[in-house]
């Protein structure tokens, strides 16, 4: 907006956050302010949102668990029901072969579980906020787990509140 010149200008797109509705509407501002356009745009802003993805981005590459993996526990010492003041409530199932998946969200969305490292598993994340495969670590008593992703601000540990359904 440029409110003194009565004028502003509205991008609207379906794309990823990468830049080019921001370099639309700096070029339309370049040009009604100076009558060029002063840079290319897209790498700066590209660069902003880059940098906001990564910040979310978990450390630990979970697609290569280490060379001395410990096992995982049997399926049913993670099954439950958990919760989280901030998030609502969790679920963990297992499947008939053992396999884990993590229900979260209002109207719950499954996310299938990978083992990486004795309590510590991984999925992939999804959604506008998605930011790869990220960590789900739990408590040695398997009272409780965290999601990495979750946590950035300390709010991403469900505890058990009930077993399994």
């Amino acid at each position: 907006m440029l409110p003194g010149e009565r004028l502003g200008i509205v991008v609207l797109t379906n794309t990823a956050p990468v830049g080019v509705a921001d370099a639309v509407a700096l070029d339309f501002f370049d040009i009604a302010q100076t009558g060029e356009i002063s840079r290319d745009w897209i790498p700066i802003v590209d660069a902003l949102y880059q940098q906001e993805a990564d910040e979310g981005r978990s450390k630990a590459d979970y697609a290569r668990p280490p060379a001395d993996v410990t096992p995982a526990k049997a399926a049913d010492t993670y099954t439950g029901t958990y919760g989280s003041d901030y998030y609502g409530q969790a679920e963990v199932v297992a499947g008939s072969d053992g396999t884990l998946t993590l229900r979260l969200g209002p109207e719950p969305q499954s996310y299938p579980l990978t083992h990486f490292d004795a309590d510590t598993f991984s999925f992939e994340t999804a959604g506008e906020n998605a930011v790869g495969r990220t960590g789900v670590t739990f408590t040695p008593d398997h009272k409780s787990f965290t999601v990495e992703y979750l946590n950035t601000q300390g709010l991403g540990t469900f505890t058990r509140s009930g077993p399994s359904r």
